[in-house]
């Protein structure tokens, strides 16, 4: 079993509603708990997070938007922790707008790295888990995912996933975990967080 106390994970979940991405983050909890791991979780739905209104002039040059919501919080929680996990629907092969919003608030962390400005998330590593009903749409959603957070904030992604899922839980909000749609996701989900643990650990010696 791999065990770090000092190893911190951030999950954030882009979900509008109570539902399965917010089931898979809270057992993923679970499980980083059980390997002695910090993992705090982020509920978007809760945050209040305003839609980036294009004020580049000012947010490029004082690195931090001109309008008040609670995305320096979450960006302090970003640059602290070691790891993350992205969980998000499927919206028609991109995550909502709740989270589409939260991806484009994180843009003075892209102008930071930008402008040598620090703060430099290429040694942080993360997991990206999207749910849906639509094979397709879903697998497009996750690697949309994916790699924006590589391509532009340079987090590297180390294990992605995409499950099927049914959008209407009728209120059994542990639904993606017993509709045996994925017969195996308490493994995959499991091997997913090793996969970020031995991950963060590499990074981690080499440090």
């Amino acid at each position: 079993m791999i065990r770090d106390n000092n190893m911190k994970i951030l999950s954030i979940c882009g979900s509008p509603r109570k539902g399965n991405s917010e089931a898979i983050i809270s057992r993923l909890k679970e499980i980083f708990e059980q390997k002695g791991i910090e993992n705090e979780i982020i509920l978007l739905r809760e945050k209040n997070i305003q839609r980036c209104r294009g004020c580049v002039e000012y947010c490029n040059k004082n690195l931090k938007c001109l309008h008040k919501d609670d995305m320096p919080e979450i960006i302090q929680k970003m640059i602290t922790a070691d790891g993350y996990v992205f969980v998000s629907p499927n919206y028609f092969a991109m995550p909502p707008g709740l989270f589409k919003d939260f991806i484009d608030k994180c843009s003075v962390l892209y102008t930071a790295y930008d402008f040598t400005k620090k703060p430099d998330l290429s040694k942080k590593r993360a997991l990206v888990i999207t749910v849906g009903t639509d094979k397709e749409f879903i697998d497009n959603c996750r690697d949309n995912i994916s790699k924006w957070f590589l391509e532009t904030l340079r987090i590297k992604v180390v294990a992605e996933k995409s499950f099927c899922s049914r959008s209407e839980l009728k209120g059994n909000y542990n639904d993606i975990f017993e509709n045996k749609v994925n017969s195996n996701i308490d493994e995959e989900l499991e091997k997913m967080a090793d996969e970020l643990c031995d991950s963060l650990k590499i990074v981690n010696k080499a440090s």
